[in-house]
């Protein structure tokens, strides 16, 4: 397989590339502490897309049931089918199911401006030159994204502790085709810290 050069997702953007079953690549904090919104279809019948509730059942029939992520753990479609395997993980299982993408109507409603960048707007615009719209995006696995329940069902939302350099690395186990948005969500939450968006980038192994 020719080598494939990397693809740099500025702050408060996203991209949208195909893989071959059996490439593999890495998703790589460039300065640290930044969220990846990460969506897939199947490249040949784009109806079959990634599920976050798949990947919850399917992860609970090979293991313990876990709101962590862990090498070997993969993610499946809305056919029940594995799309990608985890096969290193800088970020210690420390990924997200619970959040659809930020979106402009979330901004609004959280009193932002309805212009406010958004990883489903940043999804859509990767993905519209293939052929794909709004409302095919997904549910993401948000990737280093920091949200646990606590005992009482509320959530725990605590910043992407993912250092610069640090990364996680996914074997594709169909062709496939990708768009990863570099989170904007840059609002207090639970009186904690913004995040601040910084930019990923893909590095094919």
């Amino acid at each position: 397989m020719a080598e494939r050069s990397a693809i740099f997702i500025p702050a408060c953007d996203g991209r949208a590339f195909t893989v071959q079953r059996g490439e593999t690549f890495r998703v790589v904090q460039v300065e640290g502490h930044q969220i990846g919104d990460f969506v897939c279809w199947n490249r040949h019948h784009p109806r079959e897309r990634l599920s976050t509730g798949e990947t919850v059942n399917f992860n609970t029939v090979a293991g313990p049931a876990s709101m962590f992520l862990e090498v070997g753990s993969r993610f499946w479609s809305n056919a029940q089918n594995p799309m990608f395997e985890i096969v290193e993980d800088q970020g210690k299982g420390v990924h997200d199911f619970f959040y659809a993408p930020c979106s402009s109507q979330l901004y609004v409603a959280l009193g932002c401006a309805p212009t406010h960048r958004n990883c489903r707007d940043n999804l859509t615009r990767a993905v519209e030159p293939l052929g794909l719209d709004y409302l095919d995006i997904p549910d993401p696995v948000n990737l280093f994204q920091s949200t646990r329940p606590r005992p009482d069902g509320s959530i725990d939302y605590q910043l992407p502790p993912a250092k610069k350099g640090e990364y996680v690395a996914l074997r594709a186990l169909m062709d496939s085709l990708v768009a990863i948005a570099t989170c904007a969500f840059d609002v207090r939450v639970d009186g904690k810290e913004a995040n601040s968006c910084t930019p990923l980038e893909v590095r094919f192994v």
